[in-house]
This record gives structure tokens, sequence and C-alpha cells, in this order.
């Protein structure tokens, strides 16, 4: 790095970039996917949005390559780029809930555990990660699934407005009055557009759910496959489960768990689902009325650093061949410790679905359930990783055949960094693309914003993958 880039990223963030030299760096640049061991020349950390625009404009003019990195959760690596400069969110960590409104303002630094500790000391919620430690930022402009998808939409569903700082490092207020392109555009494919320093979110009454997971043995893949598809084919919008095929217990034994979350308040309807979910006989129970903070951390957290690739599908039904398949997948995957290949399944339901599709650039909302292999295995272990990839496309390729939706679910796929301009338009549609090259040839037009599932400006080349 010269001399004159390091002053002007020091200029932006007086005291606050480091490089190779500095004694935490390994620390500070390590993603939670540990196939994208990537080493920027520096990491720049702004304080507010007036910094990340000085950062952003001194990056540009560097010429290097720079991702945005808010929680350091995309699978893909977008977080970080090889000797190029990383701007890291996580000092805008803020969320400041105003409880008579219902809006929560919360920084593109911060994660779904900063935002739900703040909401939900006030008793309310929105759509977040099903992982808490999951950025809120990566999670919302990709689409946002979540434990209340089902009752109020993807996360971007409830975002009010965005405070953006473009490519030119200008600060925007945006929202559907000021820019309805741009606010279309933000929610879904929003990681191309500039980075945003602040999401007002709306917040819903959510003190308590019934939920938590069931567990199920997992000889019979294929039962439990058909016992969360009834189940959420007849379920209130106030219901979303889903369903992991992977290992569970000190034997580490392949389980079918499927977490479940009842936002609903008809007492009728929790014994209804007690039956349907004892359908199957359960090994372990884990389900209760809870608080909402409580749901969010039930799925636990995966450490950073392992290594993963996922491949997702989104697919509009599970009809039983799709389910054998299914199940033939996991019986094939590797679940002994230090690998736990999973199947996750998730529902696209309720006002996911309901929601008004013109007002999103999220190009899944019809379908009806989504399908991820999700490989993961121990960093000491590159050595498996062909086997690993392998294993997890497989997944998606028998899901292929029964969806129309590209890469559907973008925040899940593994390699978006060579994802190239004709997997993005079978994904987002050719109109829907269209209009998100012309936003980014008005916003971006020297594809500055190009580390994520990269939509180019005419004529701009596609990023090269590295790390």
């Amino acid at each position: 790095m010269t001399a004159a880039v390091r002053r002007a990223l020091e200029a932006a963030c007086s005291g606050r970039v480091i490089t190779a030299e500095h004694p935490g760096y390994d620390r500070v640049r390590q993603l939670f996917n540990g196939m994208h061991d990537r080493r920027p020349r520096a990491i720049c950390f702004p304080g507010d949005a007036t910094e990340v625009g000085a950062a952003i404009r001194a990056a540009r003019d560097s010429g290097l390559p720079t991702a945005i990195r808010g929680g350091g959760h995309n699978i893909a690596g977008s977080g970080s780029v090889e000797d190029g400069v990383v701007i890291d969110l996580r000092l805008l960590n803020r969320v400041r809930v105003d409880p008579a409104t219902r809006r929560a303002l919360a920084g593109g630094g911060a994660t779904w555990a900063d935002f739900d500790l703040a909401t939900t000391t006030w008793g309310l919620a929105s759509t977040g990660g099903t992982f808490d430690d999951t950025g809120v930022g990566g999670l919302t402009l990709g689409g946002g699934i979540g434990h209340l998808m089902g009752r109020y939409g993807l996360a971007c569903d409830n975002v009010e407005s965005y405070r953006l700082v473009t490519a030119e490092g200008e600060l925007r207020t945006v929202d559907h009055a000021s820019d309805p392109e741009l606010d279309w555009a933000l929610r879904g494919a929003g990681h191309n557009f500039g980075v945003v320093t602040d999401f007002e979110f709306r917040l819903h009454p959510v003190e308590r759910v019934y939920g938590g997971y069931v567990a199920y043995s997992g000889e019979d893949p294929a039962a439990a496959v058909r016992l969360f598809r009834d189940l959420m084919q007849e379920a209130p919008d106030g219901l979303t489960c889903t369903l992991l095929l992977e290992r569970l217990g000190p034997l580490q034994g392949p389980a079918a768990v499927m977490s479940v979350c009842y936002s609903g308040d008809d007492p009728a309807y929790r014994e209804t689902l007690d039956k349907a979910l004892r359908r199957l006989e359960p090994i372990e129970w884990n389900i209760e009325d809870r608080g909402y903070f409580s749901m969010q951390l039930c799925l636990g957290r995966l450490p950073f650093g392992l290594r993963h690739y996922w491949s997702a599908r989104c697919v509009d039904a599970l009809p039983d061949e799709l389910v054998e398949a299914i199940a033939e997948r996991f019986r094939a995957a590797r679940i002994t410790d230090p690998y736990n290949d999973t199947i996750l399944l998730e529902p696209i339901n309720g006002a996911v679905r309901t929601a008004d599709p013109t007002r999103s650039a999220v190009p899944f909302r019809s379908a009806g359930f989504n399908v991820t292999g999700m490989a993961i295995w121990d960093p000491a272990l590159p050595s498996a990783d062909a086997e690993q990839t392998a294993w997890a496309k497989s997944v998606a390729a028998a899901a292929e055949p029964y969806g129309r939706f590209g890469d559907g679910y973008i925040n899940y796929a593994g390699d978006s960094a060579t994802a190239g301009p004709e997997r993005a338009v079978r994904t987002f549609g050719a109109e829907a693309y269209g209009r998100l090259v012309a936003l980014k040839q008005r916003l971006d037009p020297e594809n500055f914003f190009r580390s994520n599932y990269n939509v180019a400006p005419r004529g701009a080349e596609q990023p090269e993958a590295k790390g």
C-alpha cells in the first residue's frame, strides 16, 4: 500500500486503519466462512456516515478493489477482498428504538443480536435472521428470511427508509417517495448500490412466541420432510418452521431438527400444532412459551472460520419425488465430526408471498420452499473442499428441476463473486435485471461495489474471485 493511500484512509478514519503488521489483523480480517482466507492491504473502521463517505472516496481514488463488511457472515466471503481495502462497519452497530412510533434505527454494522436485544426490551420485534450473529445489513439487503416472515414478511419488507452512501461518497436518504426505483432495488439486490449506514425498521408487538425446536430421528429423513411440508402447507401466517437434516447430540447421530415459531395467540391452534408435530415420535422436545429473544437463540451459533459451501434453490413445492431425492442426498452426506453436512428447508409463506411483488426486487416470493445444501467442515481440512462443494451442489441440482428462480435467495449463493450476468438474469428475471442494470449505471457506473452478487453496469466486466 502506498503512503498516499494510507494517508487518505487515515484522514477518513483517524487512528482506525490497520494493515498486516497490526497484532489484531488476523483476528479482525476473519470471516464466517473459512474458505475465504483473504488478506486485504488495509481495513478501516468508519464511525459514522460521514467517515464512510470519506473512506469510499479514498478507496475509490486508490484504484484498489474494495469490499464492505457488515457482520462478516456472507457465505461467499463478500465482506473481504484480497489485496484491497475493506471498509468495516462494525463500529456502526448502534440500534435506537422509539417504542411510541414502533420504529428502530439500526446501524449498518449491527447484528441481529444487537437489534433483538434493543427491540425486545420494549416487547417489539421485526423479522430478522435465524442466527442472531448475522449482520442486519447484509441479510436485509438480500431479502431477509427469518422466524417472523410468515406474519410480517421478509426483513426488507419492514424497512421504512435507508441512509445510503453512494459510490461518490454522497449521503442520501432513500424511501419509496424520494427514489422509488432505488427503494425497490435495495429490497433484494441492495448490496450493489451503496453502503447503507442506517436502516429504519417498522416494529411489531411480539413479546412472546410459542416455539423452539423439536428433533426426530434421521433414520427416515423423508418422513420428517413430509411432516414439515404438510405442516407448512396448512399453517396460518403466524407459524414459520424450518427443517434441518443434520447431526445431533453427543453421538452426532443423524437427525431432523425442526425450528418452530408460532407468533399467534390462538390456544386451540397450539394444541393442533402439538398434535401435528407428534405425528412422528420426537427424540427431543424443546418447544414452549418463550420470549422472542430466546427464540432467536434456539438454533445456536457456529464459530467463525469453519469451511462452508452452500448451494440453494427455491422450488414451487416439495412433491414426493423431490422429498425422496432430498432424503437420498442427506444419506450421502458426511455428518461425523468434523463434518456437518446439513440440508436446510425453509418455507416461503404467508406475508412473504402476499406482499406487493412490485415493491421489491426479491425474486422468490412466489416460491413454496427454499432448499439449501450446507456443507460445513473443519478449517484444517482444505483437502476436503472439492468433495464437500460437490455434495452441496448436488442438493441444489436435485431441487433445480422443481424451481424457476435461478439462485433464488442470493444470501445463500456460495460463489456469488463469480456469478456472471446469465445467472443474475435467471435469478431476477430479464425485466427486473434490466432495471437493476439501469440503476447500477446511474449510481455506480464504474462498478465500485462489486464484491457481492453483482449486477454490473453496461460494459463493465464481472469481478474475479480471489482468496
